[in-house]
């Protein structure tokens, strides 16, 4: 399969704008927060809405609040994304100490 080239997604750029992008990302965050989304689907989905932002940007379709509100956006998406997969450490990490835990009883006793 191949890939597209940037200048490919220029030529195909859709109507999508910074306000759109801002409501998507934000959605996102919510369904991660929500643990309705997997943190991987969601990292993806955000690095594909940044090329989206930055083609918007390279067109001359952007402005200034507009993008800064985006960034914002993406800010708070991947501090929810850093948490989550922290917590994820968190619970592999119990879960390991809890095995590592269940062998030393079996091997006393």
């Amino acid at each position: 399969m191949s890939k597209k080239s940037e200048s490919d997604e220029a030529v195909n750029l859709n109507e999508s704008t910074e306000a759109t992008l801002t409501t998507l990302t934000t959605q996102i965050n919510a369904f991660v927060h929500d643990g309705t989304l997997d943190s991987r689907c969601a990292a993806k989905l955000v690095k594909r809405l940044k090329r989206e932002a930055d083609l918007i940007s390279e067109n001359g379709k952007s402005s200034k609040p507009e993008r800064k509100k985006l960034n914002i956006a993406f800010v708070e998406i991947e501090a929810a994304l850093r948490d989550h997969d922290a917590g994820l450490l968190v619970i592999a990490n119990a879960a390991l100490r809890a095995a590592d835990d269940a062998v030393e009883v079996r091997a006393r006793g």
